[in-house]
């Protein structure tokens, strides 16, 4: 098994920045905060756990510190029935606006392609799971 390689220079400072900011995003908007708010509530101690997770999970994924995070993401998705595959575009959208923002560009050009595949791929398991056995898949 290979790692991936680490992109533009991203250090785990700049994981921490992103995820903190991009949390604080979806936490105002419309659509995903209300969703967020059901699932981990409102207090700032619960975020700050969650955020350290998910950052650990971002780490992990770009090669920067193997062993950050355990979990399943993709179920963890799965299992929360308030979470729908439409979510994902609005969710990638936080992310490259939240990447652009506060990462250079070469930083953000470089993570932008694996969360456009990880949020596809979530958005692609979330619908498998909510779609009726009967109906075709829904291709995105």
């Amino acid at each position: 098994m290979t790692l991936p390689t680490q992109p533009a220079a991203l250090a785990p400072e700049d994981i921490d920045r992103l995820v903190a900011a991009f949390y604080a995003r979806v936490r105002a908007d419309a659509v995903l905060g209300p969703v967020f708010r059901r699932t981990i509530g409102t207090d700032d101690a619960v975020w700050r756990r969650h955020e350290a997770k998910i950052a650990g999970f971002w780490r992990n994924a770009l090669g920067l510190q193997v062993g950050a995070y355990s979990g399943n993401p993709q179920m963890a998705h799965i299992g929360n029935s308030d979470i729908m595959p439409e979510h994902f575009p609005i969710w990638l959208g936080h992310f490259r606006a939240t990447a652009d923002e506060v990462l250079t560009p070469e930083q953000a050009d470089a993570i932008h392609g694996m969360a456009s595949r990880i949020g596809r791929g979530m958005m692609m398991g979330v619908e498998s799971a909510r779609r009726p056995p009967s109906e075709p898949p829904r291709l995105f």
